[in-house]
């Protein structure tokens, strides 16, 4: 995998991100700075397990060929 298609899959997963992001914070009645982390760690935490998940199943079919 070369520099630009890593690139353009972090642009991709950052857009997504962002989106929910812009969507959970239009819902929101208050602020409550508590919350505001906790959601911003699991979006993390998430952003960072799907890709790793993804290469992991890749690495396991690539075998299946």
């Amino acid at each position: 995998m070369d520099l630009l298609t890593i690139f353009l899959i972090a642009i991709g997963l950052s857009l997504d991100a962002f989106a929910i992001s812009i969507a959970a914070g239009a819902v929101m009645k208050y602020f409550d700075s508590g919350n505001a982390l906790k959601m911003a760690f699991f979006f993390g935490a998430f952003q960072l397990v799907m890709p790793v998940i993804g290469w992991l199943s890749g690495l396991t079919l690539k075998n299946f060929r």
